[in-house]
């Protein structure tokens, strides 16, 4: 989890280091992105805090190898609720991702054009 939360943070860097070369980035923008930086971080935070006893055994070295093991969680969410999330996912960040792709290709149409 801490890998992607860096790999994230590196990710809305090198975004916003290319989107202010390009065009106007607004300060409402600017605090969009560092409040989109911070969650993968509090959601380390949250985990940490909630499995406490596994980050000292990690921090100590991990105990035995099956420490390292993903395991399937011995009650399982119901697909109904899985459904509502993929659902949830696809409306709240595929569609607007996807019209912003969109406005942005038009956009690059336009500029590109004689």
């Amino acid at each position: 989890m801490g890998a992607t939360a860096l790999a994230h943070d590196a990710t809305a860097l090198w975004d916003v280091t290319v989107a202010t070369g390009r065009r106007d980035v607004t300060p409402f923008e600017q605090h969009i992105h560092s409040f989109l930086e911070v969650l993968p971080l509090t959601a380390v935070a949250f985990t940490a805090c909630l499995h406490w006893d596994q980050v000292r055994s990690l921090a100590r070295g991990g105990g035995t190898r099956r420490a390292w093991r993903l395991n399937p969680k011995p009650h399982p969410l119901p697909a109904r609720y899985l459904r509502g999330f993929a659902v949830a996912t696809a409306a709240l960040v595929v569609l607007p991702y996807g019209e912003e792709l969109l406005r942005c290709a038009r956009a690059e149409r336009r500029r590109a054009a004689p």
